[in-house]
């Protein structure tokens, strides 16, 4: 790599430079949030605005060129595709820039109407909102967390259609229900009517019913309200089949649902520190092996414990960088007194964590083999003792 490119490099890969970036992006976000509060205002746009808006697409254009450079084509290939959402909201800045620059050189009003041009820009400029997602991609805990959702989606997919189900069933039932009971409603007093418009409110076709079964739900109506009129005007069997509903959906499906959302969210967060440790591995390997042989001794693995790699190694098994020598021992399956890539990855997966049930029938049968060994060794022993 030349000089230059690898001063770019550093550059990007610097957490200042990510600070920095994160916060142009905070800033931007709130310029938006203030144009769209004006907006809303009817009040008028100034020039220090479009100042504003220049020198950030002229940051962010900056920043993408400078990752073009350093990249090149594995910007491209690298797979991330944070990659093409940063090309493409830069991409749509530069179009609604030139789009107000042309419109602001043409002067003309029938251009913006004949071209719809007003409409362009406007879809663009809601569009710049969505650049304040790229923090994810500079916090490791949001990326966690939107991995975390993304994973949990299958199971909130399958949770809804089984409310859906559900719901669906019972709001047939409440239709026909009250539909058949409207058949046996004569004039009554205020009170009566009153209820009666709110059966008709909730449960007058298949469509509400379904809508109001989903609110009482989730909040979004109060159940009483519902149950009164069903028990004095349609039947007491109506009324408690609907509070066995809201009982059900409430304390064993929505629980059931934060249970899998919680299972899958912790099965999802093993394999992510599995992929953490592998890189932490991989890195203390790189920074580690001094003279290149492909192996770690002992005095090279004892010459970086004060690193940060080794630090955050030792942070992912959970042990103590006092207890180096054991883990080295541990971990040296050959015995050779070296560390391998391989050995250094399968140490460390095997130590990370509380023990498996496979980690304790794996010690059991060793000791069971030693205790073996050493009952042989006893009785060879015995005999060659006896027969002199």
């Amino acid at each position: 790599l030349s000089r230059p490119r690898r001063e770019v490099l550093r550059v990007v890969h610097g957490m200042a430079f990510d600070v920095f970036v994160c916060t142009m992006l905070l800033a931007n976000a709130i310029l938006i949030g203030v144009q769209a509060n004006r907006s809303a205002s009817k009040a008028d746009a100034t020039q220090a605005f479009r100042v504003i808006e220049v020198f950030f697409c002229v940051f962010f254009t900056a920043e993408l060129l400078l990752r073009l450079y350093a990249y090149r084509c594995q910007f491209f290939r690298s797979g991330d595709w944070w990659n093409y959402f940063d090309l493409m909201l830069v991409l749509f800045q530069l179009v609604d820039e030139l789009t107000i620059a042309i419109v602001g050189s043409t002067g003309s009003q029938s251009f913006m109407k004949d071209m719809s041009v007003v409409r362009l820009v406007r879809v663009l400029r809601l569009l710049r909102i969505l650049r304040l997602l790229r923090v994810i991609r500079f916090v490791t805990e949001l990326r966690k967390v939107i991995y975390l959702i993304m994973g949990s989606l299958p199971s909130f997919f399958w949770t809804m259609v089984l409310l859906t189900l559900l719901v669906y069933i019972l709001a047939v039932f409440f239709t026909q229900i009250v539909a058949d009971s409207m058949d046996e409603w004569g004039p009554g007093a205020s009170e009566q009517m009153q209820q009666q418009e709110a059966l008709r409110f909730f449960f007058g076709s298949t469509l509400l019913s379904t809508l109001t079964l989903y609110k009482a739900v989730t909040g979004g109506v109060d159940w009483q309200d519902i149950s009164t009129p069903v028990f004095e005007l349609v039947s007491p069997f109506a009324g408690l089949m609907f509070i066995f509903f809201n009982a059900f959906a409430v304390l064993v499906l929505l629980n059931l649902v934060t249970g899998v959302f919680v299972d899958g969210a912790m099965k999802l967060s093993r394999a992510d520190k599995e992929m953490e440790l592998l890189e932490k591995a991989y890195k203390l390997f790189q920074r580690t092996d001094e003279d290149g042989s492909g192996d770690i001794a002992w005095d090279e693995f004892q010459s970086r414990l004060e690193s940060p790699e080794m630090s955050e190694f030792f942070e992912a098994l959970e042990i103590s960088s006092a207890r180096a020598d054991d883990l080295f021992q541990l971990i040296d399956r050959s015995q050779d007194g070296k560390l391998s890539l391989e050995e250094l990855v399968a140490g460390g997966l095997m130590l990370q964590g509380p023990a498996k049930a496979i980690d304790v029938a794996a010690l059991m049968k060793y000791v069971q083999v030693t205790l073996d060994s050493l009952r042989s060794d006893v009785l060879s022993s015995r005999m060659h003792s006896e027969i002199w």
